[in-house]
This record gives structure tokens, C-alpha cells and sequence, in this order.
């Protein structure tokens, strides 16, 4: 299944709220049918932005008497619009989804505290900064933990660590390490066996850890059934692991968390890693983030919370540094400080405001040289990592296609030379799935294996495309030495405070941004609305 872009997710959720609001205006008359219109245009609209609901204020703004209209119910009667105990306005389904992920970890949040004393292993602690340290005493005291932090804080590390743990706690743990896309599992059992070379591990536990380092899609975890919704796993068949860990949590919707959460063993633990302030799931329904955002201080989730906020990488390179500073002004919003690093001439912060500017071709030129000049399958694969351009959409001047063109017109074209390519679709027939990045040379394309190449026939290769640019949504997961992002002019409406910032946490080493101070300031002004009602809803099941 190809996943959907941005541009036509929003086409699609136009024509669902189009539809969903004709309904109610032919079926019920006068005022009544036009407030209901107008109410499941903005339920339609707010879960395109990763929320779940409207709230009674902006229900209130667009009809007074919202909560007594035919069709809204309470949340026991059989009815489309749910009106919560809160006063919360629902779709039923999302309603139900969202109850279904707070009972789950509600079950996790009242279990007994476990004793982690006298199971040894404080070797584990040793790499770790405080932080990490207690995101591991909380996965091994706790049967939930939510933890997030920024690029360089060291996530996959503290997984790792937590493997470990749990392991030399109990040898026979069946651990399952999962993530929302083929990319983002691969890249999760690629850091996990990295991050493995440089700890000092028992050989007891290190077979073990191989073999749970296997992260799979959620998807594939539970089991797709062809032309469903549903999963072989669930509540009635539930997964057989101790303990889940899901990387990238921030990209999970609302349906695929509540069906993870319905497929767990009420004795199972459950770890959600990710960076709370990356983007909304495509498909509505932040609950990672929405748990994260409205998580503050002393409330239902502070023993089960942990934010990591100690970025080492910035801490070994200069340039990271400086990127690192950029990321948090990005993020909080503050728009001058970002501006003044993008113009402050540091060497890992290009700023290039003409789109003809010759700083721009001969930074595809450079970038891609690595790719270009590669001698083998093998150095090719492994300089996919070395620049990206990243694009807010897909078409127009933009966009990915137009960037691909531009990079294929600089760089050699010919069957001798490598060149990046991306997959389209999902293909199970060949093995390659949406979104796994490899190069063409001669008549085979090439794909990174967990061990090792894989090779296919070009003439086999489900539906791709040039792999020089990637959308931002795309390249949520990955990491590039080098990026350059492309910024959409300042009433395009097309860039957000959060999409630029996952841009440029992308990158490790340094960012080329081109477009103009405009374009720059309305992109971090612009803030994306993502809020989930599971925090609300949590507290009725501790």
C-alpha cells in the first residue's frame, strides 16, 4: 500500500468532510442540519492536524446549542457524534479508539511498583547520563514508560540499555522492538546494533539481545489482514511478549495505537519512545505527542515520564552544536534567535535566498558526489546518508519531483553510475516496502539488508522514484549528514513550525535553507494544533 502525501491526504479529508457534512444538512432540516455540517467539517479538519476532537468552546462558537443536536449522543448511546463527560466532541469511532488506548495504560499506570533491587547488572548505568539512567529504572520498576527526547540524546542508547536490563533481570524475556514504517524498523535495528558495539556486554545476554534486536513494523507485529482494518493480534489473540517497545512513537495514529494497545497481555510492558515535538501523524490522532505535550508536573503520568534533554552529540562536534541551537529555537517558536543563526554565518547553517543562486547547484553537486562516484553497491548505499534534499511537498517548484530533476540534471545519468532511488509502494511479493531507499546500477538496484545487500533486478522493482529529494514527512525516521530544505514561499501555507523542525533535525552536520527571511519567519510562526484526549480520558481508569 503506497503511502498517501500530504497534499492528497488534504484532498481526501476535504472530500470526507464534504461528505460527512452533506449528510447531516440533507437529513436533518433547518439550522439543526447546518450546525452538524459545520461541526463534522471541523471534526474532519482537526484530525487531518493530529487531533482528536473539538473542544465545547469552539463547538459553542459554531452552534450554541451543539450538545443537544440530533445525531450527538452521550458516550454510551448509540449515536455518530459523541459528547463527552468533559464536554468533549467526538466522531464515535475516534472516541472509542482513544478509550481503548487510556484503559490500556491506565491497567499499566496502576500496576504494583516492581522491586529492581538484587537483579545486579549495574554495569548497565555506567554509559548512561542521570536521565537514561532513570528511563531504565522505570522501564524495569514500571510496566509503562514514555520517553522522549530530542536528535543526539541518546534514545537508542537508552533501548539498548533497557534490553539489558531486562534480560539479565530475566534470560527467557520475550522482548518485541517494532516501529510505524519499514524505514524507521530497519534504522531503529541498525542504531540498536551499533549502539550494541560500543557497550561491554555479558556473553550470556548478548545472543538474546541479537535476537530481539529484529525490529519488525507494527504492521507486521500484529499481523495485516488483507483488505481490513483489523489484525491477526488482538484482544481475544494478543501478542505473546513480556515487553514491546515502539520507536518513533510520535508517527503512530490513534487506530494503529489503540490496536497495539488492545493486542497487549494485561502483564506486558509496554516502552513508547520518540521526539514529542516532530509531526502529527498523517492519519489524525497524536497520542504519543498529545501525552507528552500535556504531561506537566505532578499528574497521572510523571513516574512513567521521562524527557531526555542532554544532547551529547552537541557536545563532540561544533557544528551539531550549532545545529542543535537551531533545532531548539525552531521548536519553542522563537523566531528572531532562529533567524539570526540561519544569517549568522556559521558553517553548518547555509542561508540561500535565490532559487538560481549557484550555492545551490554546487551543493547538489557536492553532496551527491559521494553517490555519484561510488565504486561498488556497497559505498553507494552507505553515502544514502551523506545529503538529502528535503522538500514540504511533493509537486510544484517546491516540491520532491522537481527537486529530483533538478539533482538528475547535475549529476551523471548513465547505467554506470549509482543513483538513490525510493520505493513506492508496499510489494511483499519482492520484498521491498514504502519508503526503503537503495541505487540503481547497471540492470540491478541495490537495498540495505539487516545482513547485508539485498539485490534485485531493476525490471523487478515495484513502483519508485528518484531518491535525490524526499518530502519532510518522508524523511521523518531517517538521518543525513547534510541536509538541504526547501522553503515554500511565506503565504503558501505549505510549511509549519513543526515539519521545519523535523527538516532540520535531520541532519547532523549541516543545513543549506533555501528560500527567504519571509518564508523562514512564517514557517515557525505557523504552528500545527495536534492535542489528544487519552491524557483526559487516562485519568478515569488510575
Amino acid at each position: 500500500m503506497r503511502k498517501e502525501t500530504k497534499k492528497e491526504k488534504d484532498w481526501e479529508l476535504s472530500a470526507l468532510a464534504e461528505a460527512i457534512s452533506s449528510f447531516f444538512a440533507r437529513r436533518i432540516e433547518g439550522e439543526e442540519g447546518k450546525a452538524l455540517a459545520k461541526l463534522t467539517r471541523e471534526l474532519v479538519k482537526k484530525s487531518g492536524s493530529g487531533a482528536s476532537h473539538v473542544g465545547a468552546e469552539q463547538a459553542e462558537e459554531i452552534f450554541e446549542g451543539w450538545a443537544t443536536l440530533p445525531a450527538v449522543g452521550r458516550e454510551d448511546d448509540n449515536q455518530p457524534l459523541v459528547r463527552t463527560e468533559d464536554d468533549k466532541l467526538y466522531f464515535r469511532r475516534f472516541f472509542e479508539y482513544e478509550k481503548q488506548v487510556a484503559e490500556a495504560l491506565g491497567k499499566r499506570l496502576k500496576r504494583e511498583i516492581i522491586d529492581f533491587s538484587g537483579h545486579g547488572g549495574d554495569e548497565v548505568f555506567q554509559s548512561l547520563d542521570e536521565q537514561q539512567a532513570r528511563a531504565v529504572k522505570t522501564a524495569m520498576r514500571r510496566d509503562l514508560l514514555l520517553l522522549t527526547g530530542g536528535p543526539g540524546t541518546g534514545k537508542t542508547r537508552t533501548i539498548v540499555s533497557i534490553l539489558v536490563a531486562q534480560l539479565q533481570k530475566n534470560p527467557e524475556t520475550s522482548i518485541a522492538l517494532a516501529a510505524p514504517t519499514g524505514k524507521a524498523a530497519f534504522r531503529m535495528r541498525e542504531s540498536v546494533l551499533r549502539t550494541m558495539e560500543t557497550l561491554e556486554l555479558p556473553d550470556s545476554i548478548r545472543p538474546a539481545l541479537l535476537d530481539c534486536s529484529h525490529a519488525t513494523t507494527l504492521h507486521r507485529l500484529l499481523g495485516s489482514k488483507l483488505g481490513s482494518v483489523d489484525f491477526h493480534r488482538n484482544q481475544k489473540n494478543p501478542l505473546p511478549h513480556d515487553m514491546v517497545v515502539v520507536d518513533e512513537a510520535s508517527m503512530v495514529d490513534l487506530p494503529l495505537m489503540s490496536k497495539l494497545c488492545a493486542s497487549l497481555r494485561d502483564e506486558s510492558k509496554l516502552v513508547l519512545v520518540g521526539d514529542a515535538d516532530q509531526l502529527a501523524p498523517v492519519q489524525g490522532g497524536a497520542v504519543f505527542n498529545g501525552l507528552i505535550r500535556e504531561s506537566k508536573g505532578e499528574d497521572a503520568l510523571s513516574e512513567n515520564f521521562v524527557r531526555l534533554t542532554v544532547n551529547h552529540r552537541r557536545a563532540d562536534s561544533p557544528a551539531a552544536s550549532v545545529l542543535g541551537d537551531l533545532c531548539d529555537a525552531i521548536r519553542d517558536g522563537r523566531t528572531d534567535d532562529a533567524l539570526a543563526l540561519a544569517q549568522g554565518g556559521a558553517e553548518s547553517i547555509r542561508f540561500v535566498e535565490k532559487l538560481d543562486d549557484p550555492l545551490i547547484d554546487q551543493s547538489i553537486r557536492t553532496g551527491f558526489e559521494p553517490i555519484a562516484k561510488a565504486q561498488s553497491p556497497d559505498s553507494a548505499l552507505s553515502a544514502l546518508v551523506k545529503f538529502r534534499i528535503l522538500c514540504p511537498h511533493n509537486h510544484g517548484l517546491y516540491g520532491v519531483a522537481n527537486w529530483n530533476r533538478r539533482a538528475e540534471g547535475l549529476l551523471p545519468s548513465d547505467a554506470l553510475h549509482p543513483r538513490p532511488v525510493v520505493i513506492g509502494v508496499n510489494d511483499y511479493a519482492v520484498g521491498l516496502f514504502n519508503g526503503d531507499d537503495g541505487v540503481t546500477l547497471g540492470k540491478r538496484a541495490h537495498f540495505g539488508a539487516g545482513d547485508g545487500i539485498r539485490e534485485v533486478a531493476r525490471s523487478r522493482l515495484p513502483s519508485h522514484r528518484l531518491g535525490y529529494a524526499s518530502s519532510i514527512h518522508r524523511s521523518q525516521g531517517s538521518e543525513f549528514d547534510k541536509v538541504m530544505i526547501v522553503l515554500p514561499p511565506a503565504d503558501a501555507k505549505l510549511l509549519t513550525r513543526e515539519l521545519l523542525y523535523v527538516a532540520v533535525s535531520r541532519a547532523k552536520r549541516g543545513v543549506v535553507l533555501v528560500g527567504n527571511e519571509e518564508a523562514l519567519k512564517a514557517a515557525i510562526d505557523r504552528s500545527e494544533e495536534s492535542r489528544s484526549g487519552v491524557f483526559d480520558l487516562l485519568k478515569r481508569f488510575i
